[in-house]
């Protein structure tokens, strides 16, 4: 009989997120879900009685603070914490179309909330025999395209802030994943679907990484790009930049 765990999932209401919520959530694992569109939330929460949902804007600090507390309110230690939530704007510098608020935005959900959920979820953490953090990054953080600076600068420092993590809880049963999918079918790949992964398929993969204990999971064409990255990094960088 498996052991029923907690599990946090923030963005977990769509895409990536939606389908690792079905998957534990289908399992009879107790799943706390964080997301900013309340209908989206309502069908996940409606399907699966198991899952706590937030309606919360993380990019916010007040968004942040309702989340820690409510997840402190349950009072139940944290078995497995998936930073998926993100948002991607493209942004030309050059042309000076960068709105400051959305930069702002861009900053927050992607690397402030990663961090600072981790550090106020740490003692919840620490209570579950063998917890996990993950990190979803992306192969823009090595190899970035043009449109999108923001984006995978703070992809970079994501995935650069889970290894660091992972040295600092080395020794500790607290183990700290980084994922690279591929393109995933998602919002964020609207018009690029036929060579992108379903969002489903990528979650069986996490998943079962996840399970063997994995540090690092690379999914779809990401380790070719990082050979290619480490041999010819010159050739990666045009093959990405237009992307």
């Amino acid at each position: 009989m498996s052991i029923k765990k907690t599990i946090i999932i923030t963005g977990g209401a769509v895409g990536l997120g939606l389908e690792l919520t079905r998957i534990y959530a289908g399992r009879g694992h107790n799943v706390i879900v964080c997301g900013r569109t309340e209908s989206a939330l309502t069908a996940v929460s409606e399907e699966y009685p198991n899952t706590t949902v937030f309606c919360l804007d993380l990019s916010t600090p007040s968004g942040r603070r309702q989340f820690v507390d409510g997840i402190h309110d349950l009072d139940v230690g944290v078995d497995l914490l998936i930073h998926n939530a993100a948002i991607q704007v493209s942004a030309d510098f050059s042309k000076g179309a960068a709105v400051p608020e959305r930069i702002a935005a861009e900053l927050s959900i992607n690397l402030h909330a990663p961090i600072e959920l981790t550090t106020d979820l740490m003692p919840l953490l620490r209570k579950a025999v063998r917890p996990q953090i993950v990190f979803i990054s992306s192969a823009l953080g090595r190899v970035p395209k043009q449109s999108a600076p923001v984006y995978c600068a703070t992809k970079a420092g994501l995935s650069t802030f889970a290894r660091c993590l992972r040295y600092q809880l080395e020794g500790t049963p607290v183990l700290v994943a980084d994922v690279v999918p591929d393109l995933i079918r998602t919002r964020m790949a609207a018009g690029r679907e036929e060579n992108a992964l379903h969002p489903a398929d990528a979650a069986n993969v996490i998943v079962r990484g996840l399970e063997q204990g994995k540090t690092e999971i690379r999914l779809g064409r990401v380790p070719v790009l990082y050979t290619l990255h480490r041999f010819l990094p010159s050739l990666a960088y045009r093959m990405l930049k237009a992307a």
